[in-house]
């Protein structure tokens, strides 16, 4: 019996071709032999599913956690360095893991509610903004993450694969890259990051605390951050009437708060609304959205 939807199933192959095809074959053996394992009980799979598999489960030690399985690969294995070197400051801790099997064990944040649950988008910015605040930590010098340079790689990969103007906007695209360029050449005190810090990402935990999961873990400067919160939420945020007021309204917040100038976050706030638009055409998705996005944030460096 298969633990996980078609549509899941479906995600997992289009990403990862048949090795995705042989990790669903094993899931179920996986998750067996991981329950004996680490002695967990009650497993109570996760419908929702984008990318990994979820199950909420118990341990004796630990009490209610959260079993994450993904097919091994970098991109996991860098979520499993950047849990251990965050070490609970403000992101869920990781309690076991094992990256030759694609499996971490996580602490359950609860009540778990996201930060889509507060209404008020300046309240919701502000808790971001702090939570950002918290997390961040000089960038470690014993696992090679990924910086923010490798990323903006993508720009050039989309280039050179295009030379005759892909489906892209072209000014966008030339835009963003040109941009990016700048940025780097000038950004000082590389940070680890999480990456992709957005609303579904972040959840409540005890004592009102806001709790940050699914790092990315990458190295760059703070600005580079708030891109992911500026694209969220996916797919609603475009429909808002009066996008640019509220985009502007987030940018002056994390200004305030990060001590940041303004024209810098928003300089690398569409930079990142490009560059998905890039990941998402890669990756055969909808690539309107990240468009849609960046063509409000340049009006607004």
């Amino acid at each position: 019996m298969s633990l996980t939807s078609p549509a899941f199933e479906d995600r997992i192959i289009a990403v990862h071709g048949q090795t995705g095809q042989k990790w669903l074959n094993s899931l179920p053996e996986l998750q067996e032999k991981l329950v004996q394992r680490w002695s967990m009980s009650n497993i109570q799979p996760i419908q929702d599913l984008s990318y990994n598999y979820l199950a909420f489960a118990s341990i004796p030690k630990y009490g209610s956690v959260v079993l994450k399985l993904g097919v091994p690969h970098q991109e996991l294995e860098t979520e499993i360095q950047a849990l251990q070197e965050f070490n609970g400051n403000g992101i869920v801790r990781l309690l076991k893991a094992d990256s030759s099997q694609g499996a971490l064990l996580l602490e359950r944040i609860l009540p778990g509610d996201n930060l889509l649950s507060i209404q008020d988008d300046h309240e919701s910015t502000r808790i971001a903004a702090r939570l950002m605040a918290k997390i961040w930590k000089p960038a470690p010098s014993k696992f090679a993450f990924p910086s923010a340079g490798d990323w903006c790689q993508g720009f050039q990969g989309y280039l050179e694969n295009n030379p005759d103007n892909g489906p892209l906007p072209a000014d966008l695209v030339n835009d963003a890259a040109n941009l990016a360029k700048e940025l780097l050449s000038t950004s000082q005190n590389k940070l680890l990051l999480h990456g992709d810090l957005h609303h579904m990402n972040i959840l409540l935990g005890e004592n009102e605390n806001w709790v940050a999961i699914d790092p990315k873990g990458v190295v760059g400067e703070a600005a580079f951050e708030v891109g992911a919160l500026m694209l969220n939420p996916v797919p609603n945020l475009v429909h808002w009437p009066d996008l640019e007021e509220v985009q502007e309204h987030r940018l002056t917040i994390l200004a305030e708060e990060l001590r940041i100038e303004q024209e810098q976050l928003a300089s690398w706030s569409f930079v990142r609304a490009v560059l998905s638009a890039v990941w998402s055409l890669g990756d055969g998705q909808d690539w309107n959205y990240g468009i849609n996005v960046a063509e409000v944030l340049r009006e607004l460096i």
